[in-house]
């Protein structure tokens, strides 16, 4: 969080209370109306493993009870509406608990350090409320990830469990439009022949699948158990695959739930 190198410390300290109200209500703006079966879809970044990333409490209880032999293993999720409403619950308590904490925040305590510099990486040590001024937007910046996830959890038609397939055109197979970016962008799994796969490398950040015309029902098998799983998958097919790769199709919508095909250039 940029600041003014004039002002006072309680100027700072208040707008580091300014930032963290303006932060914890574009997170739930980001979470408004959220369907619970939404939350925990999509297996890099779901919505719901932002929300836990931003409270690790919970889980080094439960470590530490592991370690201790208290505990054999991590308890498996109950209802997920009741889970997410409880987490949600539990980020307003400690938002509340940092509120107060920054606004009885003393002059002395301000300028007390509490990160010492790390040379190696270029990082400097750290005030009190230097490091509250840094954190203070930190629920904001992740509420724009969930708008993201929540936009392609829909996209993906995730909670169908939908493997989609995209079409690349023949002539350009480059030609992509926003959409299909941003699926490949956000898909675990790209499966694909290996023309395919070299037209859209340097968009996709999920795991390369290589059909080779022998595994085909392996990958394609696989796909469909991760997309029930709650993983996102797509196939790229050079031209329309209910055209040019009509056997392709038909192996998917015999182990996948769904199947829809779009155009590469939407």
């Amino acid at each position: 969080m940029a600041t003014d190198d004039n002002w006072t410390l309680l100027q700072r300290r208040d707008k580091v209370l300014e930032q963290l109200e303006e932060s914890h209500r574009i997170l739930h703006e980001s979470l408004e109306g959220i369907d619970p079966e939404e939350a925990f879809l999509g297996s890099r970044w779901s919505v719901w493993e932002v929300l836990n990333h931003l409270d690790t409490e919970n889980y080094v209880d439960a470590l530490e009870k592991i370690s201790s032999g208290a505990m054999d293993m991590l308890p498996p999720f109950g209802s997920r509406k009741e889970k997410l409403k409880e987490d949600i619950a539990h980020l307003d308590e400690n938002f509340q608990r940092f509120k107060a904490l920054v606004a009885g925040l003393t002059e002395e305590r301000m300028v007390q350090p509490v990160v010492p510099p790390n040379p190696e990486n270029n990082y400097p040590g750290l005030t009190l409320l230097e490091l509250m001024e840094r954190s203070s937007g930190h629920e904001g910046s992740h509420a724009r990830q969930i708008v993201e996830t929540r936009k392609y959890v829909t996209a993906f038609g995730a909670k169908e469990r939908t493997v989609t397939f995209i079409a690349l055109d023949p002539q350009n197979p480059d030609n992509l439009g926003v959409s299909t970016v941003g699926l490949l962008k956000y898909a675990d799994n790209v499966a694909g022949a290996p023309e395919a796969l070299d037209a859209i490398r340097n968009f996709a950040t999920g795991a390369e699948l290589t059909l080779d015309g022998k595994n085909t029902v392996e990958i394609i098998a696989r796909l469909g158990r991760d997309t029930r799983a709650g993983l996102w998958n797509v196939v790229c097919t050079i031209g329309s695959p209910s055209e040019s790769h009509l056997e392709l199709l038909q192996v998917a919508e015999k182990y996948c739930d769904k199947v829809v095909i779009m155009q590469a250039s939407q």
